[in-house]
């Protein structure tokens, strides 16, 4: 076998010194937050565990070279869908994993609580990951007919209505969103009509409307979200108490460990609300910090978006920084009440097993495209692998709309 030749790597490392920055301060703020006699404190000593976990399988999806995800895309997407079935028939709600406002609402259901493992594992969060594989794969596949409604929207809304709707029967109305927005977003990057996109966004707020009108908890929340929009005296508890938070911080906070909410006062403020508590404790400048490292992180993704040569790769680096992005903006924009509260978690900062994983496997993903498609005797071993194409969908080699004249 001819040996294959190494193309040159331009590993980001930016993307690197960004990401180990959102860790410590996430550590840091989770430690905090632990020194509450309200939270458990081994939470920080888990989500230690997690971490070494995310870094672990973060270092697995940078070594494996990102054309392999496109190989064997629908495959995870089979099993994605399998785990997600199993969790609604056989798992049982995560009790107190769903506190909001002051009271429980329906709790998600989790795959964890099949063996023992509370909610650590939501395969929810899973599918977004997978979402943002097999999307890619299927917009790098179909080129100039992604514009026509047969082989573009129709088939897109299909694959994207089956992966939200089985999230939202968890119930998972956030994570739900989460993968319907990076989708429609990476669609209109590949290329997609956007008078298609216009009508699909008309399709999910009706959608999403009729979902959010059948669920008690999710209608609660947006009526009290409308309500306290013209007085903002009846908003919900959670805000509430989050404004107050963000309020008391001023400038620069009332110092690390000496905030006042999370003892009893801040609901939730290890996942949902930590945003709430950096406020407090490091202030407004505190939370620009956060909020400029996302910024560097987002600029640092689309530019290795903008960077990658080929369809797949492309389409892939969007979708995994919009990913982490949106859930980052959803969080701040609950807290700070321009949104109804969601339960959306603050990426790298807030305690969470399978959110750790899943988020630092996605950094992982998008180091891997940073550095370049492997050169030399990959492609052909990659074929030989998967001799029959048998994950590859129609037309793999064609562009899709952003690369599509691209090299």
């Amino acid at each position: 076998m001819t040996k294959h030749k190494k193309s040159t790597y331009n590993l980001d490392w930016v993307l690197v010194a960004v990401v180990v920055a959102l860790l410590l301060y996430g550590l840091l703020m989770l430690y905090s937050v632990t020194l509450s006699t309200y939270i458990r404190n081994d939470f920080f000593t888990r989500q230690l565990r997690w971490l070494g976990v995310g870094l672990l399988t973060a270092w697995v999806m940078y070594k494996i070279p990102y054309p392999v995800w496109q190989k064997v895309a629908v495959m995870l997407m089979g099993i994605t869908l399998l785990l997600l079935l199993l969790t609604i028939i056989a798992s049982r709600p995560a009790i107190g994993s769903a506190y909001r406002g002051g009271g429980l609402s329906e709790d998600p259901r989790h795959l964890g609580t099949m063996v023992g493992l509370g909610n650590s594992i939501q395969p929810g969060v899973l599918a977004r990951l997978v979402s943002v594989i097999y999307i890619a794969t299927w917009l790098a596949s179909k080129g100039d007919q992604l514009s026509k409604v047969s082989y573009g929207l129709v088939p897109f809304g299909v694959i994207v209505g089956l992966v939200g709707g089985l999230v939202a029967l968890q119930p998972d109305l956030s994570t739900a969103l989460l993968i319907v927005i990076t989708a429609v977003a990476m669609f209109f990057f590949a290329g997609g009509d956007p008078i298609q996109i216009f009508v699909a966004l008309i399709v999910v707020g009706v959608t999403f409307g009729l979902l959010v009108s059948n669920l008690g908890y999710a209608r609660q929340r947006l009526e009290d979200y409308v309500v306290a929009l013209s007085d903002p005296a009846r908003m919900p508890y959670q805000v509430q108490k989050a404004i107050q938070a963000i309020t008391e911080g001023g400038i620069t906070g009332v110092g690390i460990g000496a905030g006042r909410m999370k003892f009893g006062y801040l609901p939730i403020p290890h996942t949902d609300s930590i945003f709430a508590v950096i406020a407090e404790e490091v202030g407004l400048l505190g939370c620009l910090v956060v909020i400029g490292l996302f910024i560097t992180f987002a600029a640092r993704g689309y530019r290795v978006t903008l960077g990658t040569p080929d369809a797949f790769g492309a389409v892939l680096a969007f979708g995994l920084t919009t990913m982490i992005l949106t859930e980052a903006l959803l969080n701040v924009m609950v807290m700070l009440a321009l949104f109804p509260p969601t339960g959306t978690a603050l990426p790298f900062f807030s305690y969470g097993g399978s959110a750790m994983v899943i988020t630092l496997s996605g950094v992982g993903l998008l180091l891997g495209v940073s550095r370049g498609r492997p050169k030399g005797d990959w492609d052909a071993i990659l074929d030989r692998w998967w001799r029959d194409g048998r994950a590859r969908l129609s037309g793999a080699r064609r562009r899709s709309g952003f690369a599509r004249h691209r090299s």
